[in-house]
Parts: structure tokens; C-alpha cells; sequence
């Protein structure tokens, strides 16, 4: 009897995760690897998107939020190695993300955070290739939206890593997190379709700065 009770939550869980919309699934599962900073839970959440984004290959949103936790994990992964592999799945999605909307903002973006993840694993060696790319990227964006918060939050934390000799320090990086600040302020969320993270790491920087 327990045995068929069991089965029966189980078949209604799946028949109730089945009946979801693709943008409840993925608004449900984002906000898995979003609300937790545990790491594991992070791995665990960003293995559903994937697993989401290999069954809708032809969804932009889907493979976007998939290679943002993936340049997500590799930030809060130790070992370089381990960081680079986050990083090679990252852009396996985002060369999907590019053949969908090459000219998105937020493909522009994504493209930057994951060229600054990449610096980060070995600035000294990927300092001039990384950071053009980079640079690049967060030109683009800014053509088509200098308004974006995105933009601002992930120059201001590029400038905060980077050494005073080059222009970098929290002192200039504050002017950038500043802005990020007030554009996040008015930025609409929870739309998943829409995509509006880093105000919290934003924030989190923000107070490195003014210590």
C-alpha cells in the first residue's frame, strides 16, 4: 500500500512538472541556482538547465541562462582546471546563444562575462586576448542599450581586479557600480524571458568599495 502511495506522488510530480510551460520550468529552475549560495545545490540547479537547454536546443532564453550559471560556477570554483571545464561548457551554449540572436545585447553580455571568467583563471597570461574580447562585447551592448545595468556591473567588477598601475582599484571601479546601482533600480524583474541578474553581486562589490 505504502509502495502505491509513493508511486502515485511520484507519477503526480511528474505529470505536474511535465504540464509546466518551458518558461515555468525555466523561471523555476533559475531561481534554484539564483537564491542559493551552497555550492553544490549551484551544480545541481545549473545541471537541470542543461539538461533543459539539450532537450530545447532551438530556445534562446534556455541556453543563455545555461551558459550564465555554468561562467557562474567557474567564478566560484577553486581549481583552474576545473574552472576552464565550467568555462568550455559556457561557450558550447553560448555559440547557440550567438546563432539564435547574434545581436541581442544581453548575447553581447553574456559573451563578456564569460571572456572576464576566462581572465580570471590566468590574468597574466589572458590579460590581452580575454580582455578584448571583453571590451568588445561590453562596446556592443552598450550600442545597442547604455542603459543596461549589466553593462556598468560587469565593468565595474573588471576594474575593481584590475592592478592600479592600469587604471584599475575600487576607487574607479565605485564610478561604474555606482551607475550598475541606480540603472538595476529601475529595471523590471522577475520575467525570466528578460534577464536582470547581478544586482545582488553588484551590491556585494558595492561594499567592497566603500569599506
Amino acid at each position: 500500500m505504502k509502495k502505491i502511495i509513493i508511486l502515485l506522488i511520484l507519477s503526480l510530480n511528474l505529470f505536474s512538472f511535465n504540464a509546466q510551460t518551458l518558461e515555468e520550468k525555466l523561471t523555476s529552475v533559475f531561481l534554484e541556482f539564483d537564491t542559493t549560495q551552497v555550492f553544490s545545490a549551484k551544480m545541481a540547479a545549473s545541471s537541470k538547465l542543461e539538461l533543459l537547454a539539450n532537450m530545447e536546443t532551438e530556445d534562446y532564453s534556455v541556453n543563455y541562462y545555461t551558459a550564465y550559471s555554468k561562467a557562474m560556477l567557474s567564478y566560484m570554483e577553486s581549481d583552474k582546471e576545473r574552472k576552464d571545464m565550467y568555462l568550455d561548457i559556457a561557450d558550447s551554449f553560448l555559440s547557440k546563444v550567438k546563432q539564435l540572436q547574434p545581436k541581442n545585447e544581453e548575447t553581447y553580455i553574456l559573451s563578456a562575462l564569460i571572456a572576464n571568467a576566462r581572465l580570471v583563471v590566468d590574468g597574466g597570461s589572458r590579460w590581452k586576448v580575454q580582455g578584448d574580447i571583453f571590451n568588445s562585447n561590453i562596446d556592443s551592448a552598450k550600442a545597442i542599450n547604455p542603459s543596461n545595468p549589466r553593462i556598468y556591473h560587469l565593468k565595474g567588477v573588471s576594474v575593481y581586479f584590475t592592478p592600479k598601475m592600469f587604471g584599475g582599484g575600487t576607487k574607479n571601479a565605485l564610478e561604474y557600480l555606482e551607475k550598475a546601482k541606480g540603472l538595476y533600480a529601475t529595471q523590471k524583474t522577475g520575467d525570466i524571458l528578460v534577464p536582470y541578474w547581478g544586482e545582488k553581486r553588484n551590491n556585494y562589490f558595492l561594499t567592497l568599495c566603500t569599506k
